[in-house]
């Protein structure tokens, strides 16, 4: 059965990027995605996903408060932020909100795959980071 994955980001590109990616793996299923943290909350309600792919700065919700609320909610959802911010301020606030693991949007793509694969398979004690 494959893992699903909503990802949520206020770029369209990044989010048609991701699904194109995603979609290649036999092993995930993209099943929404979302522009801002305040549609990504109403999504992850209604679908469930095992796994969210969070972007930090949207409009409306921000990734961080989005990532409090659905863990708050629904602490089996796995949340990965992915983010072009790479400062560690920014990673021990991911960490305070509950996120699983944090990587940064230069990440290359079979690094992005094994990320999400270990965070859905792997030990919860372990978090993932990169770059």
């Amino acid at each position: 059965m494959p893992t699903t994955i909503l990802i949520v980001d206020d770029n369209e590109g990044v989010r048609n990027s991701l699904m194109r990616i995603l979609e290649k793996d036999r092993g995930f299923r993209v099943v929404g995605e979302a522009g801002d943290g305040s549609e990504a909350l109403e999504l992850a309600r209604a679908l469930s996903p095992d796994l969210i792919l969070m972007d930090l700065a949207m409009p409306q919700v921000d990734g961080l408060e989005a990532t409090r609320r659905i863990k708050a909610e629904q602490p089996e959802t796995k949340v990965i932020i992915f983010t072009r911010y790479q400062d560690d301020a920014y990673r021990q606030a991911a960490t305070r909100s509950g996120a699983d693991a944090f990587l940064p949007k230069v990440t290359r793509v079979p690094e992005l795959l094994a990320a999400i694969r270990q965070v859905v398979e792997g030990d919860p004690s372990k978090k993932v980071t990169s770059g």
